[in-house]
């Protein structure tokens, strides 16, 4: 088939609302998106980032507000093999951001024993997670050190380094630490805020804050690309 053909079959499906990230997910807005938002820019620019084996992880892409998302005041979210995105975007950029993080555990999900298997990163993590502690109680905070070797997902420990901290001190506190305030949260939340950093080209800084990190993010990387 032509490449003006595809083209043409491409802008026709759009017209009727939906989109196809790698020609295969179908990405359509339940609500509407801002004026600046030129999703099909958007996707292309995941399109050539990104190795394609990871789309594989993906079966949709769906774009709004969504009860879960305001509940949990998220920009975006991952379940059962669909990525959920807010409309509400400030700029393309940030709209890309959201959909590589919310791929980022896509891949974490079907990767699970490749990425964590070894401990490796968890051990890099809690480390990180103690150094925060002690940073945490000499500002001053009434932290508990059983807490933050928690390395899943916690409510409450999420809503007190977003509400009680709040995520623009925390990243000045966490700089040259972690990838960013985000990536405290869980371990989870570590990989995928640093999948993030390494596909918006940030692999740099990556390498030196958080090396076992940037080794399995390499390796899926490479295995995506040799598949």
């Amino acid at each position: 088939m032509s490449t003006l053909l595809i083209g043409y079959i491409k802008e026709s499906v759009e017209r009727s609302g939906i989109y196809y990230l790698n020609n295969e997910i179908p990405v359509w807005s339940e609500d509407p998106l801002p004026e600046h938002i030129n999703l099909r820019a958007v996707l292309d620019k995941i399109e050539q980032m990104m190795p394609t084996a990871y789309f594989r992880y993906v079966d949709a892409v769906k774009i709004g507000t969504f009860p879960e998302m305001i509940d949990r005041e998220l920009n975006a979210m991952y379940l059962d093999g669909v990525l959920y995105i807010s409309n509400f975007q400030a700029s393309e950029e940030d709209m890309y951001d959201d959909i590589i993080h919310e791929m980022a555990h896509a891949v974490e999900d079907n990767n699970r024993d490749l990425i964590y298997g070894d401990q490796r990163l968890m051990v890099e993590f809690l480390g990180k997670r103690k150094r925060l502690y002690s940073i945490l109680k000499n500002e001053g905070y009434d932290v508990i050190l059983e807490e933050f070797l928690n390395v899943n997902y916690d409510q409450d420990f999420d809503m007190f380094l977003y509400q009680d901290i709040g995520y623009a001190k925390l990243n000045n506190l966490v700089m040259g630490l972690f990838p960013g305030a985000y990536s405290v949260t869980s371990l989870g939340e570590y990989f995928a805020t640093g999948f993030e950093r390494f596909y918006m080209r940030e692999g740099n800084k990556l390498s030196k804050m958080c090396p076992i990190l940037m080794k399995k993010i390499d390796l899926l990387d490479e295995l995506a690309n040799e598949y």
